[in-house]
């Protein structure tokens, strides 16, 4: 009987060998599909404020022109941040040329002590001339869908650096996952061309940026009855929410704040992420019905709860070209850098920016002066 159970014994290893050690390769090899499938939002995180504004911009440029050369979005993505340092670089901002192309652009050229350089109106013409080079016959990329292809096509056609650029190239496309960006649903590039992609799933907290555009266009889609001439009509269009910071000491707070109700949403998430970042913003107004600050005709932005002013004391207004009072304040009260780029990113403009004066605590969402009683 104990040889029977023996042989019954060795049996069952048998068979658990048999088909546990398959089970254990396919895991290994094929992980949790769960839990490693790639999460485009972990990617879109890597960004900072301006980074993600630059590229959901040339994102949008790219899906204009694709029609018509057929260039993958990534690549375009990535050699605009190669080549242009994030928009940031000298030709990116005088010449409008994202991409080091040289010649002559649509508006003409532009020349420095390393050649002469196309020059263009804007980003989106310089995108459609990079990818309207691409399809040419130097590069032949029209319609390829691997972008290891496009990148060799690149090397071979000497497009920089030879060999060595391809491979910067690849970096950035692997660095953000850039590839999500190239079969983009309508639904998805109309969340790029709003700014809002990837906010759904915990980008910026998930809240609604502010529409955006030009003076006209924010003035309707904040008043588009036509702007109050009254404290009273203004009352209408105000509301009270509570913000997220720190306060002077660092401590966890909050601070109540009257604003437009359609820029409630956008300034929350605005004040999140300065609380994310460290910042202690202990100071903080908004709605205020008063004249613009040297004016006897205007009013001030601050009257139609769409302006800010964050610590005041270390962020002041000066009718100098800089502040010592700015310069020398500690770095978790002083507005610069990142913070500048979160408010950015929500469509605010800055004070810390004006020509002639500085008003470092501002942040507004109307550059400039609206006029009380008109309809834009």
């Amino acid at each position: 009987m104990e040889k029977y159970i023996n042989k019954l014994k060795k049996l069952m290893i048998k068979l658990v060998i048999l088909f546990l050690i398959p089970i254990i390769l396919i895991v290994a090899l094929f992980g949790d599909g769960d839990k490693n499938t790639t999460n485009e939002n972990s990617y879109l995180a890597n960004f900072t404020a301006e980074q993600y504004n630059f590229v959901m911009e040339i994102v949008e440029y790219s899906y204009d022109c694709k029609e018509q050369y057929h260039i993958l979005t990534c690549v375009t993505v990535a050699q605009a941040i190669e080549e242009s340092g994030w928009g940031k670089s000298s030709l990116a901002q005088k010449a409008k040329n994202l991409f080091g192309m040289k010649g002559k652009g649509t508006a003409g050229s532009m020349k420095v002590s390393s050649g002469t350089y196309q020059k263009f109106n804007n980003w989106k013409e310089s995108v459609e001339a990079h990818d309207k080079l691409l399809a040419g016959s130097r590069y032949n990329c029209s319609g390829i869908s691997d972008y290891s292809l496009v990148l060799q096509a690149l090397g071979k056609g000497g497009y920089c650096e030879g060999n060595a650029y391809p491979n910067k190239i690849k970096k950035h496309i692997e660095t953000y996952n850039l590839t999500m960006f190239d079969n983009l649903s309508s639904s998805d590039l109309e969340k790029v061309r709003n700014k809002t992609f990837g906010q759904e799933n915990g980008i910026s907290d998930g809240s609604t940026v502010a529409d955006k555009g030009d003076t006209a266009s924010r003035a309707r889609f904040l008043f588009p009855s036509g702007v109050p001439s009254s404290q009273a009509a203004m009352r209408n269009y105000l509301t009270s929410i509570k913000v997220e910071i720190l306060d002077k000491n660092g401590n966890a707070s909050t601070a109540t704040i009257t604003c437009h109700k359609s820029l409630a949403s956008s300034i929350q998430a605005a004040y999140k992420e300065m609380k994310a970042k460290g910042f202690r913003a202990f100071s903080n107004g908004c709605y205020n019905w008063r004249k613009m600050t040297g004016s006897s005709t205007y009013m001030s932005n601050h009257s139609f709860g769409i302006a800010i002013d964050i610590n005041p004391s270390y962020n002041p207004y000066t009718k100098a070209s800089t502040s010592s009072t700015w310069q020398s304040a500690p770095s978790c009260y002083k507005i610069q850098g990142e913070i500048v780029a979160i408010w950015k990113k929500y469509g605010f403009y800055w004070g810390g920016d004006y020509n002639g004066l500085k008003d470092y605590m501002h942040f507004e969402y109307i550059d400039g002066a609206l006029k009380a009683g008109k309809k834009y």
